[in-house]
């Protein structure tokens, strides 16, 4: 009795003491609410590009291009393109992620991100007129928030990779082991493409039904 009334509260203790492995960090969040933001502050710049290429017709051209290829074809064509198209997005995040100074870099990836549908966005607005919102809304945003989703939450995993890795080389010092870091990237990267192949899927559809009823790309 005696040996278990001492071993009672050291058992008691041990089955209290479980950390989430570092699962969550507590300042994740407002990373992720810090890209949001720079994603955002790319949108409105970018939807400011087209009226500043009016005298010279570059900018219209190459996103008269993206029109054409992105939403011309058919499902398979649309869904294929979006997907290779964000993977390749999603391997340059991972490449960066797992560099001590890829931080940023990977910050500058949402800002450029918000750019490319700003500029998008208003093109289909200042080209098309009221035609060109439900455009917008229906074949660019739909599709667009869902990837963002994603990339948001893949970039904020491989910032807090890169920001530990760069901790642990220079500064000797790291809140968790670099490799749980990794680990939960490379988790976070698997994650986050499933959503972008759901993402192309839909925009896939979208782009289907729609696409030939609200865009002439002929006349753009």
């Amino acid at each position: 009795m005696r040996e278990f009334r001492k071993l009672r509260p050291l058992s008691l203790r041990r089955t209290r003491f479980s950390p989430p492995s570092g699962l969550f960090k507590k300042d994740s969040g407002w990373k992720t609410v810090g890209l949001a933001g720079m994603l955002l502050a790319g949108v409105v710049l970018g939807s400011i590009f087209p009226y500043m290429a009016q005298a010279n017709r570059y900018l219209s051209y190459f996103v008269h291009q993206y029109l054409v290829g992105n939403h011309s074809g058919g499902f398979s064509a649309v869904a294929s393109g979006s997907f290779f198209s964000a993977m390749m997005l999603q391997a340059v995040v991972l490449f960066f992620s797992l560099s001590c100074i890829g931080a940023p870099v990977l910050l500058c990836i949402p800002f450029l991100r918000g750019i490319a549908i700003g500029c998008i966005s208003a093109f289909l607005y200042t080209e098309m007129g009221s035609r060109g919102l439900v455009a917008n809304l229906i074949l660019l945003w739909i599709p667009e928030v869902l990837q963002a989703a994603c990339l948001l939450f893949f970039v904020s995993a491989a910032l807090n990779t890169s920001i530990s890795l760069f901790q642990s080389n220079f500064l000797s010092k790291t809140p968790s082991p670099a490799g749980v870091n990794v680990s939960r990237c490379l988790r976070c990267f698997v994650f986050s493409s499933i959503g972008l192949l759901l993402a192309a899927v839909v925009e896939g559809l979208l782009a289907a039904i729609f696409a030939p009823v609200l865009l002439n790309l002929s006349a753009l």
